[in-house]
């Protein structure tokens, strides 16, 4: 049996409406929410931003959805979310103010409801049976002892997981930097052993405005108008995905979480109701696209296998040679991944990953699904006659001094 997801256009009748019928038609709330429920509703206020911006979840979407779960008369309702614990780009980020500044805090005030930061909440460390790579993991206690939670994400790119959806904003979950373990880890792999044991109920995708490429504003910031719902995170991801114009193939979170559920990520196998998919289809700009823009002198080769596997060490791994060379000589490099038919080595070729693993012979192999970013960087290093050791060391401790001088926003 199809899972459902809902595209509801928002039109004159407001952003309320088109929640109300997105939810409606993806067959309502009636088997998730029940009289002795305790409900966290799980935006996405990765860092302050006014709603409207396509950063964060619109706060009209959030205050609709809490509306639907107090009218259903649930136990409790929380509004909960801890901002991003930054890692190599970004800082760390107050959650309190990404309340306060994306309206977020006026609508718990309004509705009487517990506003709840993620980031300070007490925790508790959980087991993950048959990881793929995050065998224990910290988790807010509110969303632990939560019988409900609905996602509510934004419709945007990702740097290093090429979309994040109502999946990755699970991550918010996690409070303060134990958030940093999922990138040291393999951010992919881990985001789909978080939602092993913190799989949302429901998703209801804030899909009125978002961001694509590196989420500058105003240019990388797109509208659509749209609301989508449903009760398989799996479902909404995959369909999301595909209206941003990428292959829900080459979403590896989303390819890990389904597998180990046992379902497939593949738009096939959902049943779209409401707005048709083609008709609102976007060609957006990823994440890794804008940052290849950094470095004119790399050539990178993919073939329809690459992923945001390889896509997100390699983002790391170029970053840190850039930062920490003594010389910067990444010109000339051609990097290989996915399986690309006939490639076009140089003597600088680097060969990434287990889908380019016949093209091993074109140049230094990386091995790994994905490869670890550090051996990314002695490949590079390699080919290049630079110091990988040097470099990888630099940015250890150069990361380690940027987490201690981010902690504090991070307690607020």
């Amino acid at each position: 049996m199809k899972s459902v997801v809902s595209i509801v256009r928002a039109d004159a009748a407001g952003i309320a409406a088109a929640v109300r019928q997105a939810v409606s038609l993806a067959g309502g709330l009636d088997e998730v929410v029940k009289s002795d429920s305790r409900v966290l509703i799980k935006p996405n206020l990765c860092r302050p931003a006014p709603s409207g911006m396509g950063t964060t979840t619109d706060c009209r979407v959030t205050e609709a959805v809490t509306r639907i779960v107090l009218e259903m008369g649930a136990k409790s309702v929380v509004i909960g979310e801890g901002s991003g614990a930054g890692y190599d780009f970004d800082g760390s980020h107050s959650t309190e103010e990404a309340f306060q500044v994306s309206g977020t805090a006026d609508v718990a005030r309004r509705l009487g409801v517990k506003l709840c930061n993620l980031n300070r909440d007490a925790c508790d460390e959980v087991t993950i049976n048959d990881a793929y790579v995050m065998g224990r993991v910290k988790i807010a206690r509110t969303a632990l002892e939560s019988d409900v939670i609905i996602s509510l994400p934004v419709l945007k790119t990702h740097l290093r997981t090429l979309v994040t959806l109502g999946l990755k904003n699970m991550k918010g979950v996690m409070p303060g930097a134990e958030k940093r373990q999922t990138h040291r880890l393999g951010l992919d792999k881990a985001v789909a052993d978080l939602n092993s044991v913190m799989k949302p109920n429901y998703v209801v995708l804030d899909a009125l405005a978002g961001m694509q490429a590196s989420w500058e504003y105003p240019e990388d910031r797109f509208e659509l108008g749209l609301i989508m719902a449903g009760a398989d995170p799996v479902a909404v991801d995959t369909v999301g995905t595909c209206l941003m114009g990428f292959d829900p193939a080459q979403v590896m979170h989303l390819q890990y979480f389904a597998r180990r559920q046992g379902v497939v990520a593949d738009i096939s196998r959902v049943e779209v109701v409401g707005e048709p998919v083609e008709k609102y289809r976007q060609s957006l700009k990823s994440g890794f696209q804008a940052f290849q823009s950094r470095y004119p002198g790399v050539i990178v080769i993919e073939g329809e296998a690459a992923c945001s596997g390889c896509t997100g060490e390699l983002i790391g791994a170029l970053s840190a040679i850039r930062e920490f060379a003594r010389e910067h000589t990444l010109q000339d490099v051609t990097i290989i991944l996915g399986n690309p038919t006939k490639p076009e080595a140089t003597d600088k070729t680097v060969v990434l990953g287990k889908c380019a693993r016949r093209l091993a012979r074109l140049g230094v192999y990386v091995r790994g699904c994905p490869p670890h970013d550090e051996d990314m960087i002695g490949a590079l290093c390699e080919v290049c006659g630079l110091d990988a050791d040097f470099i990888i060391a630099s940015r250890n401790s150069s990361r380690a001094k940027k987490w201690e001088e981010t902690n504090a926003a991070l307690s607020r």
